[in-house]
């Protein structure tokens, strides 16, 4: 689930997932005091920021959702792409340390079953507090940090964009070509998704290539 291939990601304004998947946007009312008292609150970079994600990733760990989404400008916080295939079949989100960058994500908050539902299906990411260095979230606020590090041939990260584009990025080594038909999203993304002893070649030469950043946390 790509999170740049849903319309309204990341949401403009402060909303609401309700249980039955509803999107409500809030305006000018508060957040229900229910969806944040004594909940974990957790920024997303990629895809737990859209709406349907969310609720279709909460749906599927068997608990409601009732979880609002509102967006929020941080410093600090740079989003870019995993050193990783997912496996879905393609390269997602991770956020790494960028002094002076400013980015919008958005923050949930999850009681106790949401997020063991959520940490379920982030099993190549790390749930870590964010850093000091990091401002204009909410305060205790948590992330879901790459265990791989950040894609970043030349030693310069990939900012966050279209598979597509990260493909173009991965054609320019040979080695990938070959192992790819980077030409055609559609098609890497299956091959990827159904074999695993691919997705771990591909790493293994970005990581011969240099091309892994760690996230700086």
């Amino acid at each position: 689930m790509r999170a740049l291939d849903y319309p309204g990601f990341p949401p403009d304004q402060p909303g609401v997932v309700a249980a039955d998947g509803e999107w409500t946007v809030l305006g000018g009312a508060p957040v229900p005091e229910t969806l944040v008292h004594g909940r974990t609150c957790v920024l997303a970079v990629g895809s737990n920021g859209s709406p349907p994600v969310l609720f279709a990733k909460l749906r599927a760990g068997g608990v409601d959702a009732g979880v609002a989404l509102l967006p929020y400008d941080v410093r600090g916080l740079a989003v870019a792409h995993s050193a990783h295939v997912s496996r879905g079949g393609y390269f997602a989100a991770t956020p790494s340390a960028a002094p002076g960058g400013v980015v919008r994500v958005v923050a949930s908050w999850f009681d106790a079953a949401q997020l063991a539902a959520l940490d379920a299906t982030e099993l190549s990411y790390e749930r870590q507090r964010l850093p000091a260095s990091v401002t204009g979230a909410p305060a205790s606020a948590e992330v879901y940090v790459s265990r791989w590090g950040v894609l970043a041939p030349a030693g310069v990260p990939v900012a966050s964009t279209t598979q597509n584009r990260v493909h173009r990025v991965l054609a320019r080594d040979p080695g990938l070509a070959r192992l790819l038909p980077l030409a055609d999203p559609e098609a890497t993304a299956a091959v990827l998704g159904r074999d695993e002893a691919l997705r771990v070649a591909v790493r293994e030469r970005l990581l011969d290539l240099g091309w892994v950043l760690p996230t700086g946390w």
